[in-house]
């Protein structure tokens, strides 16, 4: 059977999904890396990745095995708009 390309996030932020999750992971130009012959998506959190942004510029790997979908936003300033217009959003309920 022929390999299917990976998708190339470089230069995007990207939000995953993951199986079992509630919580959604955002990257910033993730790649695709092997760790313990397992594929992991690994990029660094970006400002606003998550509410208090404690995890801001650290490392983040996610299973891919375990990716249910993802968002891929063009730039990171693209991903901080769409972010903003959810928590206006939220805010509103």
């Amino acid at each position: 059977m022929k390999k299917k390309p990976l998708p190339d996030f470089t230069g995007r932020t990207v939000q995953v999904s993951l199986v079992g999750d509630d919580h959604c992971y955002a990257m910033d130009s993730p790649r695709f890396e092997m760790q313990g012959e397992r594929l992991f998506l690994v990029g660094t959190v970006p400002h606003g990745g998550t509410s208090s942004n404690w995890s801001e510029g650290a490392m983040c790997a996610v299973a891919w095995d375990k990716v249910t979908d993802y968002l891929v936003f063009a730039s990171l300033k693209h991903y901080q708009k769409g972010r903003e217009i959810s928590e206006k959003y939220v805010a509103r309920k």
